[in-house]
């Protein structure tokens, strides 16, 4: 169906009317790819070995005094190993997630065992050699969290062999999604790297004024791609996609040791660049995920042959629904990548990525076992 013209909505609706539309603005105190935070997700983490598959990771403190730094991999299967380190002012840090190569940071092996509990998304249950990094600043003990709104960083997946495509050595760049921790007038909280920010072991993701929360979840992602088998432009200059794939992280992120699963229903909504609209695709999925398009219900709504244009985009939510049991509502941080050809139509010469972009506003939560503090209490499902 059509989507009514913008210019016929302002027309008919005050601007007041428009402000107020929440889900259609960019809210205030929401994570995004732009700014310093004091806690990173990056969802996308490759170290598949066999293929010569690892990711580069960086992180700067750009402060003027040093912090400790708590961090934790978490695989698709739910392994998962906590290791910490301390930057000083202005360092940065990064090292190689495959061979733990770095100038500043020595962590610890990719976990690749299965966890337990586990989920089974429906694409072999997931891989325990992709999975997701969570950073954020602590005390010196590694006690309780603090607020340090001055890091950044960015991750690199890498293929040092990918022999589907024509070009085998490719790679990628994103920024780790960054959430502020904030004070109770709503302005970033002054950095106190020695000074306890709310509940050890709790970050609550929600945005409010209260002086011990960090920065809401996007409620939804969007996302400009070109559909799975469109071509741009004519020979010999065209560009064609041949697989997209969406990694996606929810804001429900439970690091402890004894944790909860947490799923939810990523539902999802087209439109191509005529402005016609199409919805029913959705997949179950739990904490993170790497999900090609190709694997969702409804999965042609992707199609170019679907579609007709060689632009469009979607909306990706997560919902609690009977289709998926157990789910339940999250906000969404997420990359998106693509198997593209370049002026050549009929085989992958590259692979490229970015980050989605956010909408909206969604409470969630980290909860992590600190030293010598009070872990919170499961939250019931």
């Amino acid at each position: 169906m059509k989507r009514t013209s913008v210019l016929l909505l302002v027309a008919g609706t005050s601007i007041a009317a428009l402000l107020s539309a929440s889900s259609a603005f960019a809210a205030q105190n929401v994570a995004n790819t732009s700014q310093k935070g004091s806690l990173l997700i990056w969802p996308a983490i490759n170290v598949n070995s066999s293929l010569n598959q690892d990711t580069l990771i960086e992180i700067s403190n750009d402060g003027v005094v040093g912090v400790a730094v708590q961090c934790e991999y978490v695989n698709e299967r739910k392994g998962r190993v906590s290791f910490d380190f301390f930057l000083t002012a202005k360092e940065t840090a990064s090292w190689s997630v495959g061979t733990r190569a770095g100038d500043r940071v020595e962590p610890p092996p990719f976990p690749t065992y299965i966890g337990s509990p586990t989920f089974d998304d429906g694409q072999g249950a997931g891989q325990q050699v992709r999975g997701e990094l969570i950073c954020f600043a602590t005390d010196p003990a590694g006690a309780n969290q603090v607020a340090f709104n001055e890091l950044t960083g960015t991750g690199t997946p890498i293929k040092r062999d990918n022999t589907s495509s024509t070009q085998p050595k490719e790679g990628y760049k994103y920024n780790a999604w960054a959430f502020v921790a904030r004070g109770a007038n709503g302005l970033p909280q002054p950095d106190a790297p020695g000074t306890p920010f709310g509940t050890a072991g709790h970050l609550v993701l929600d945005g409010l004024n209260s002086g011990d929360s960090y920065d809401a979840c996007p409620l939804y992602n969007i996302v400009n791609f070109m559909p799975n088998g469109a071509t741009l432009g004519s020979a010999p200059n065209t560009f064609t996609t041949f697989a997209n794939n969406l990694v996606v992280v929810s804001c429900n992120q439970d690091l402890r040791q004894d944790y909860n699963l947490w799923l939810t229903k990523l539902v999802f909504n087209q439109w191509n660049s005529l402005e016609a609209s199409f919805d029913g695709s959705w997949f179950c999925a739990d904490s993170l995920d790497n999900v090609p398009l190709t694997a969702t219900k409804d999965p042609t709504n992707f199609n170019f042959a679907v579609l007709k244009t060689p632009n469009a985009r979607f909306t990706v939510q997560g919902e609690a629904s009977t289709q998926c049991p157990g789910s339940v509502a999250t906000g969404l941080v997420g990359v998106f990548y693509s198997d593209v050809g370049i002026n050549n139509t009929t085989t992958p010469t590259n692979e490229i990525g970015s980050n989605t972009s956010g909408a909206g506003a969604e409470a969630g939560f980290v909860w992590w076992n600190p030293t010598g503090g009070v872990p919170p209490a499961a939250k019931p499902q």
